[in-house]
């Protein structure tokens, strides 16, 4: 069964959080989660590192440029998915930012909206689960 590798990036300013909406619609397809709030990431390609991914998915997504040798790795999951037959591994990757970037560019095909939350917001609603349970776990 092939694992698929997914990279995802956490955009942290100070103690806020950048959170992107998934759309409805992806690219014609009806969206996995849609209309839940997720952070940048999404696919490892072919001969690209998940550092690599994850710079790419920041900046195709949100229009953010990051670098890779400031990422720090703080979340690995895994999923069998029995109707893709494959294993899903997800990396997550933080970045601390000194201010919160001027404009956020969305892809509309992706994403319709884009929030700055704190751990403790008691305003997320519809939180992918990963996500949920990295910020559950930074709670003061």
């Amino acid at each position: 069964m092939p694992v698929k590798l997914i990279a995802h990036v956490l955009l942290t300013v100070a103690d806020s959080h950048l959170i992107i909406q998934r759309s409805q619609i992806k690219r014609g397809n009806p969206n996995v989660f849609p209309q839940y709030w997720d952070i940048p990431g999404g696919r490892v390609e072919e001969n690209e590192l998940p550092r690599d991914a994850a710079v790419r998915e920041c900046f195709e997504e949100t229009g953010i440029s990051i670098a890779k040798e400031n990422l720090t790795i703080i979340h690995e999951d895994s999923q069998l998915d029995k109707e893709k037959e494959a294993v899903f591994t997800r990396l997550v990757y933080e970045v601390t930012l000194p201010e919160q970037p001027k404009t956020i560019l969305l892809d509309p095909e992706e994403h319709t909206d884009f929030l700055w939350i704190t751990s403790r917001d008691e305003n997320k609603k519809n939180l992918v689960p990963y996500l949920d349970e990295i910020l559950e776990k930074r709670k003061i």
